[in-house]
């Protein structure tokens, strides 16, 4: 059998530039879209851990002061302690999980930059 060598031969790699070009497109689209959800996850979440900061905020000022004063007796000094456990354990919850969800944030962010810099471009969505 004959090889057949297509006559436009010295095109072959400017097709297969052109898909691989089109492909980190395409996956930047994504990263891009991927990357909004994100953000969006991300600012929701913070509100809300803010919001139910401040509640617990408000919960460890009145449970100090149930506990200042000169009428104060041993059982009073335990359920304090006990409920402070609870509201610093609910604390350390929430930063990490705001925490993990920032880490996902930021991991998109550096996948579009480094498609953004392979493309050689920033398009703008």
């Amino acid at each position: 059998p004959k090889d057949i060598i297509p006559d436009d031969i010295e095109d072959l790699p400017f097709r297969d530039e052109a898909k691989e070009t089109q492909k980190n497109e395409a996956e930047h689209h994504r990263t891009v879209q991927d990357l909004f959800e994100q953000e969006e996850n991300l600012l929701n979440l913070h509100m809300s851990v803010i919001q139910e900061n401040a509640e617990l905020l408000t919960e460890e000022g009145k449970l100090l002061h149930s506990v200042q004063g000169d009428d104060v007796v041993d059982y009073d000094i335990d359920q304090y302690a006990s409920r402070l456990g609870t509201i610093l354990d609910r604390k350390t919850h929430l930063i990490t999980r705001l925490q993990d969800k920032l880490n996902v944030f930021r991991t998109h962010l550096k996948k579009e930059e480094e498609l953004s810099k392979k493309l050689g471009h920033m398009p703008e969505y």
